[in-house]
């Protein structure tokens, strides 16, 4: 009796038309939610879901203008120094032009607005006096200010100067421009290199274009949702890389071993209707327990509320559905139209759709001295994944964008060569009581004493704001000093106060993670709620829940994924076994991230300085990347279940099982090596490292684990491969 993948199979091929006509009008469906637009968060943001990301939540829709929307000059020259009458000079002829942006300036600081202060010189003047800087702060909201970023950025220029521009709002705007320049890039590379293993593989150009029919669906149906999805789930701009990252992979892959049983099946002579019963009952089964061992590792970034994380599984998640939805609907209506013509067109490469025994006979020989081969494969996995023992962890920075960014170069430069330049401030968020009188001398001196215990805090260097001085309270607003009220109106609204905490500790140093503990202490014993912003309590309460949830994660992935391998081969051992070999080639990948962007190796080549990791990078890899080694498991072990149900010999259902998915899988993993390696060339960090550490991971699972560990590990084991209890089917 047929199940009902098999029966779909036939519907399939009697309701083509009608299937192919849906998948038109998805995407144009498609279309229309690409359209609407998105509502992303600022994927460069803490989350609101943390104290970090509430705090600049609050300042976003509180203030209209905050110290985010300074703008920051550096002109240098290479002989005269700052002071120098044409120095001087040029650079007022240069801020000439800030008349012409459509903003207004609110204040313009520089080095020539009091020459005589050695503190006001030394924020503005470089040790060696050949730059200096100007702040620029513009008034409206952030997004005017973004939108007029372009204008701000270009409307300063010199023909005797060099200019470099840079600021908050600079820096996520290349970030953004970066990112999807870096899912561009990767699209460019990628794609066309799958289409040539494709056609490699198959030997036809019929056969090999319809796996990128099945992207072009897939992509705009995975980014409409994402962009709908968006306003009711909170979304960053990563989504959108994780879907081209991993829906362009397994759309391929899939419609890969979908396609390869149809042409092995149309080969025995089946017609087809046969065909395509048979294609979804095997192949069609397999992939979907591929893509189930898929979402189950997605799934498990959903429980990482405080970071970014679920938006990313979330634009996996989307990108896995497409590529199940279409491969099982229009994959199989395109193939009934086709029939035997799927073997047309060919192609003449050297070695395509080659036939060999290569599989089998090297599986054979690694069955016939299984210990021989597993020892050393199994060390080779765990010297890849030793260099992870010495991991260092970040939250991030400037650092993780390229080294010859001009946005990452001036802050650079102001660091290391403006002496009392603070690149490092964490905003203290005030928030008020419901109607409480913020003009109160009460309120101001509360505040004033959390002022003066934070500024007896080792690191902090200053902290300077209308509330710290209580006197100032004494008279009426308009009687304040110019310097205060300016501060006064772009700090402090109804419901909040921005307090600045500028420190001599940079982000992402144990030292500032430290003073976020210390400035915690003060704050908490406010009688008003007080956030502690900024990237380092990002860090900090990100590194915290992290470890909290981690341990959770784990036990979940692992044994819903033991749970639906057995589902699958009806066996306990098995699953167990699989689990284990996709740990050893994940934490290979992880060691190899370690040697890559932390010690340094390849920074050269791929244009980025070494650091320490991303926090949310090895579980993120771990999400996908074991997700992934299951799908290639599943695939591989469903041949083999299949010839073990036929045979009852272990060792030849081993054998025959390899042969059956030896070169799919080979071809399926070179494509998916072949997409991740175009996100290696990307500039955001982030995409980079996941991008090397998941080609790894396939890599090493294509080769050493299915090589080798599988077929030695299921030769030790003999018919206890396939033993379970009595409850289920037997196989």
């Amino acid at each position: 009796m047929e199940g009902r993948l098999a029966k779909f199979g036939r519907v399939a091929h009697n309701r083509r038309a009608t299937i192919i006509a849906i998948s038109i009008c998805s995407l144009a469906i498609s279309g229309v939610l690409i359209a609407g637009g998105n509502q992303f968060a600022d994927g460069n943001q803490p989350p609101a879901s943390i104290e970090a990301g509430r705090a600049l939540e609050l300042v976003s829709e509180e203030l209209p203008v905050t110290s985010t929307n300074t703008v920051t000059y550096i002109f240098t020259h290479e002989s005269k120094s700052w002071n120098d009458p044409e120095f001087k000079n040029w650079v007022l002829e240069a801020i000439e032009s800030l008349d012409e942006i459509p903003l207004e300036t609110l204040s313009i600081s520089m080095a020539y607005d009091d020459e005589e202060n050695p503190l006001h010189l030394a924020q503005h003047v470089s040790a060696d006096a050949k730059r200096t800087a100007i702040f620029v702060q513009f008034g409206g909201s952030e997004h005017e200010v973004e939108t007029a970023l372009d204008e701000i950025k270009n409307s300063i220029s010199s023909e005797n100067l060099e200019v470099l521009v840079t600021g908050s709002l600079v820096i996520n705007k290349d970030f953004d421009r970066l990112l999807e320049q870096d899912q561009i890039r990767a699209e460019i590379i990628g794609l066309p290199i799958s289409f040539v293993i494709l056609l490699f593989v198959f030997g036809t150009f019929t056969a090999a274009v319809l796996p990128m029919a099945i992207v072009a669906l897939m992509l705009p149906l995975a980014i409409g949702l994402s962009f709908y999805i968006s306003g009711h789930f909170p979304m960053t701009q990563y989504s959108t890389s994780m879907i081209s990252l991993i829906g362009i992979a397994v759309s391929i892959d899939y419609s890969l071993f979908m396609i390869s049983r149809f042409r092995e099946e149309i080969d025995a002579g089946a017609s087809t209707e046969d065909a395509l019963a048979t294609m979804m009952d095997t192949a069609g089964r397999a992939i979907l327990y591929s893509g189930a061992t898929v979402a189950v590792g997605l799934c498990s970034l959903f429980y990482f509320t405080q970071t970014h994380m679920p938006s990313m599984g979330m634009g996996a998640f989307l990108a896995v559905l497409g590529a199940l939805l279409y491969s099982l609907t229009i994959l199989p209506a395109l193939l009934s139209y086709l029939g035997p013509r799927i073997n047309s067109l060919k192609v003449p490469i050297p070695g395509a759709n080659r036939k060999s025994r290569f599989w089998e006979n090297f599986s054979t020989r690694v069955m016939k001295n299984p210990i021989r081969w597993l020892l050393p494969a199994m060390a080779v996995l765990l010297l890849l994944g030793s260099p992870f023992l010495h991991v260092q962890l970040t939250a991030g920075g400037i650092e993780t964008l390229p080294p010859d960014l001009e946005s990452r170069q001036a802050i650079e430069i102001l660091e290391d060569e403006f002496p009392a330049f603070t690149a490092s401030v964490i905003p203290l968020v005030v928030v008020f009581e419901e109607d409480q009188d913020i003009f109160s001398k009460a309120l101001s001196l509360e505040i004033s004493e959390m002022c003066e215990s934070i500024r007896e805090t080792e690191g902090v260097i200053s902290i300077e704001h209308p509330f710290c001085n209580p006197s100032l309270f004494d008279s009426e607003f308009d009687q304040w000093p110019s310097e205060a009220m300016v501060t006064w109106n772009a700090t402090v609204s109804q419901e909040i106060a921005m307090l600045d905490v500028a420190t001599s500790y940079r982000s992402g140093t144990d030292e500032a993670e430290g003073l976020i503990g210390d400035l915690r202490i003060h704050t908490e014993s406010s009688e008003q709620e007080v956030l502690v912003g900024g990237w380092s309590s990002f860090e900090v309460d990100m590194k915290e829940h992290l470890s909290d949830r981690i341990p959770v994660v784990l036990a979940f992935v692992l044994l819903l994924t033991m749970a639906l391998v057995w589902l699958q081969v009806r066996s306990i051992v098995v699953p167990i076994k699989a689990v284990l070999m996709n740990i050893l080639s994940v934490s290979a990948s992880f060691g190899l991230m370690v040697v890559v962007f932390q010690d340094g190796l390849l920074s050269n080549t791929l244009n980025f300085s070494p650091q320490p990791l991303d926090l949310m990078v090895p579980p993120l890899v771990f999400g996908i990347a074991f997700g992934l080694s299951m799908d290639y498991e599943v695939l591989m072990l469903s041949r083999i279940h299949e010839a073990w149900k036929e045979t009852g010999d272990n060792t030849l259902a081993v054998a025959t099982g390899l042969q059956a998915s030896g070169s799919l899988i080979t071809g399926a993993a070179a494509i998916m090596i072949a997409v991740f390696s175009g996100f290696i060339f990307a500039d955001v960090m982030i995409i980079k490292s996941i991008g090397l550490a998941l080609a790894v991971a396939v890599f090493v699972d294509a080769t050493i684990v299915r090589a080798i560990v599988v077929p030695s590990a299921m030769r030790l084991m003999g018919k206890a491969n396939w033993w379970s209890p009595n409850f289920g089917k037997k196989a």
